[in-house]
């Protein structure tokens, strides 16, 4: 729904949605995604580039499941990670969903 508020000389356009989805790196798609399995079709998604986003032009993938450091002497461990994910009790931002 839109609506066009005027304070002076200034006109405002206000719009209103059912979900706002904040960012199109990967956890926005991804919330947007399974909104939509879900029947939510209101959603606006705010971003300053589709095209963009951390996930998209750097590989954020791999800075979640590596530490890419070349400090210390202790080798990085996908194994190690995923241990420490799962014992969390919860993966991602599909916990928050039933």
């Amino acid at each position: 729904m839109e609506n066009l508020y005027k304070i002076g000389s200034f006109s405002i356009q206000t719009h209103i949605h059912h979900t706002i989805v904040v960012g199109s790196g990967a956890a926005g798609l991804s919330t947007i995604e399974r909104l939509l399995h879900y029947n939510v079709s209101d959603i606006a998604l705010i971003t300053e580039n589709i095209k963009a986003g951390t996930s998209r032009n750097t590989g954020s993938d791999k800075q979640t499941y590596y530490k890419l450091s070349l400090a210390g002497d202790q080798k990085d461990s996908i194994l190690d990670v995923a241990k420490t994910l799962f014992a969390g009790g919860a993966m991602g931002w599909g916990c928050c969903f039933s």
